[in-house]
């Protein structure tokens, strides 16, 4: 039996507090005039850290095939696992941000047909474009299941060359369409990197630990080139040809450093503190789809009282937001672990009994 890879659960902690830190950074990109210290500092962050997302498809495949690789596959009921585990929250939480924004914050009028479409499009909301990315990939498993079972060293190499490809020229093909975030070529290379590494998890453990110098000299290579030419972009000063291919290298060597990290200190909590990081990281889903109707909130209420200056608005939004979306989420998770675990010994009794009394008849 395969241990337990927590050290996922660790890397997926980071990954949902870097998700909120680039939504909460967002307003004062808006805001501080271009080229000031505060626009460069807080640009520069939120794309020093927007490799979150892909790095959430990655470690989606890792964990998939970590499982698949010595368990049968059946579709069906993948299927409707992950529609009862992601989809349907995700309907839910749209529908609940539709009535708060339409209610509370009188931003939109009802329309049925609108609330159809924000939800197959995932664009009423800056994070939910994810769902609708994440459920393609799903869609797609039998495919994946297919190349998973070529063996083939060679064979896997070229798979991984061509989703590269397909990635970067995903993003140069479509650059700058609404629909470019939403699809999966656009993020094809990182799943199919997870699938791999998923399979091959201790060779790929191995070869992290190998290229470590490699990994981390990469990403200060692609961290500068991403970070300035996107900032000189932003500011009207060059057309960047090249920003796909920065982008996607950047957010892979960024993914395996950070991972390489994350295993790291998994390894020093052994013994203690990593049960923090896996229970943060156990809610992550429903940090990620709260947190921005908190963030919303906490600035809506802050235009209400007339408070404008955009750090303190920014600090104010960012302890509210780590700490009621981080808290009420793991008490929700907590609770609804619980629930499922009390109502599987439930079952468990019920049929021990049955069956004692099978034997008696």
């Amino acid at each position: 039996m395969k241990r337990k890879i927590t050290e996922v659960s660790v890397f997926e902690f980071f990954l949902c507090m870097f998700v909120i830190l680039i939504h909460l950074l967002s307003e004062g990109v808006n805001v501080f005039p271009k080229w000031s210290v505060q626009s460069i500092v807080f640009f520069t962050v939120t794309r020093l850290t927007t490799f979150a997302v892909p790095a959430f498809i990655f470690t989606s495949a890792l964990k998939l095939f970590y499982k698949f690789s010595e368990r049968k596959f059946s579709y069906i009921p993948f299927l409707l696992d992950r529609i009862r585990k992601i989809y349907l929250p995700y309907i839910i939480m749209v529908i609940i941000y539709y009535v708060v924004f339409i209610y509370a914050f009188h931003i939109y009028e009802f329309n049925p047909v609108s609330l159809i479409k924000y939800i197959l499009n995932g664009d009423l909301s800056a994070q939910f474009y994810f769902i609708v990315l994440i459920m393609q990939f799903y869609l797609l498993m039998p495919v994946w299941i297919l190349l998973s079972k070529q063996k083939n060293k060679l064979f896997n190499f070229i798979i991984i060359i061509l989703s590269v490809i397909f990635s970067v020229a995903a993003r140069m093909i479509w650059a700058g369409e609404d629909y470019t975030h939403k699809i999966f070529p656009s993020y094809l290379v990182f799943w199919v990197l997870g699938m791999y590494a998923g399979m091959y998890y201790n060779e790929f453990i191995r070869f992290l630990s190998r290229s470590r110098l490699m990994v981390y000299a990469g990403w200060l290579v692609f961290a500068i080139l991403h970070s300035v030419t996107s900032y000189m972009e932003y500011g009207g000063v060059i057309n960047n040809s090249l920003s796909a291919v920065f982008v996607v290298f950047f957010c892979l060597f960024s993914t395996f450093g950070f991972y390489q990290y994350a295993y790291g200190l998994t390894e020093s909590l052994e013994s203690r503190g990593k049960g923090f990081f896996i229970s943060i990281s156990g809610a992550s889903y429903y940090i990620y789809l709260l947190h921005c109707l908190i963030i919303t909130s906490a600035q809506e209420i802050l235009n209400y009282v007339g408070l404008q200056e955009a750090m303190i608005r920014f600090i104010i939004t960012a302890v509210v937001t780590y700490a009621l979306s981080i808290v009420s989420c793991v008490l929700w998770a907590t609770a609804h672990n619980n629930i499922k675990q009390s109502f599987a010994r439930s079952s468990a009794r019920r049929s021990r009994k049955k069956a004692a009394r099978k034997r008696y008849l």
